[in-house]
């Protein structure tokens, strides 16, 4: 007797069938096989929102269906794609319309819980789509939250620019589940007034922090965020290829960080000034990644920098 796909466990089925909707040339064929297939494909889709293009983000908005599951995940991935801002608003849209189907099934609530919410897009600075920016992003309520630039790791370019990476920050304080913050390739406002303000708002349920290929990140915004905001579930921070300010200058070093605090608490508080520093130390990374060929900031040896 020969074993079939159909005789396989449920589990094992959704993952061959995840895998071919995230990375066939052409997804929807897997769908076609027969009825189990179907059914487990659409469910997946549904609890798995994948959009590869502002067209498919638009539509989704405009008549999307949910097929009667809990949306699980979000992912706007416009890789090679070209963008406006009115993405935000689209995004929104599709946001807005999966929580009122939520309230519909009595499931109401102010924001969409997710597991996974992942970008991989540019941001715009104009004027007009920032309150748009925040209201899109404001409907969700993450575990997990992934923006990345759409260009290759090694290509050192900025996708979120510094109105929208203040505004980001903001939203963060907002989303009480979110426990695992990514961001990568992402610029900050060059005013040394806030040097001093704390990067993130309070989050109590934060673990783990990941900033890369970032410019004008203030050491004092970093510093604070220790000093001023406990966050005692904090369990991770890593710094990669982040720079003070342009890629031309020097990048983050955890002493960098380290003297900052001392300006910030020493001598006041010489007990708190040790348990910070101690803390510090023992939680937040500063890395190199990508090396330049010629000129900037070289490290050599240590992917740490201290």
């Amino acid at each position: 007797m020969h074993a079939t796909l159909d005789d396989l466990p449920r589990e094992i089925l959704l993952l061959i069938i995840a895998y071919a909707l995230s990375f066939g040339s052409v997804p929807s064929n897997i769908l076609c096989v027969n009825h189990q297939f179907h059914n487990a494909g659409v469910e997946w889709l549904y609890r798995n929102l994948y959009f590869r293009s502002p067209e498919q983000l638009r539509l989704f908005a405009q008549m999307g269906e949910n097929a009667g599951v809990v949306l699980r995940s979000v992912t706007v991935d416009l890789t090679g794609k070209f963008t406006r801002s009115d993405v935000w608003q689209h995004l929104r849209e599709a946001l807005c319309r999966c929580r009122d189907r939520a309230e519909r099934l009595g499931q109401g609530q102010k924001q969409i819980p997710l597991e996974v919410l992942c970008l991989r897009l540019h941001s715009y600075s104009r004027d007009t789509s920032h309150h748009v920016f925040e209201e899109a992003l404001s409907v969700a309520n993450p575990r997990v939250f992934r923006w990345t630039g759409p260009d290759p790791d090694h290509h050192f370019s900025t996708a979120i620019v510094a109105p929208i990476a203040s505004r980001l920050c903001r939203i963060f304080g907002t989303w009480s589940n979110v426990q695992d913050i990514t961001v990568t390739n992402i610029t900050f406002s060059v005013d040394s007034d806030n040097s001093v303000m704390p990067l993130l708002p309070e989050i109590p349920g934060l673990r783990t922090l990941y900033l890369g290929q970032a410019t004008f990140l203030s050491a004092g915004s970093v510093a604070a965020v220790f000093c001023v905001n406990r966050m005692a579930s904090l369990e991770r921070v890593r710094l990669v290829d982040t720079y003070c300010e342009s890629i031309w200058g020097s990048r983050i070093r955890r002493s960098d960080i380290e003297k900052a605090v001392q300006i910030i608490m020493f001598p006041q508080d010489v007990v708190q000034y040790e348990g910070v520093l101690s803390r510090i130390r023992k939680i937040l990374t500063c890395e190199k990644k990508t090396e330049r060929i010629i000129g900037g900031d070289r490290v050599e040896g240590s992917v740490f920098l201290v």
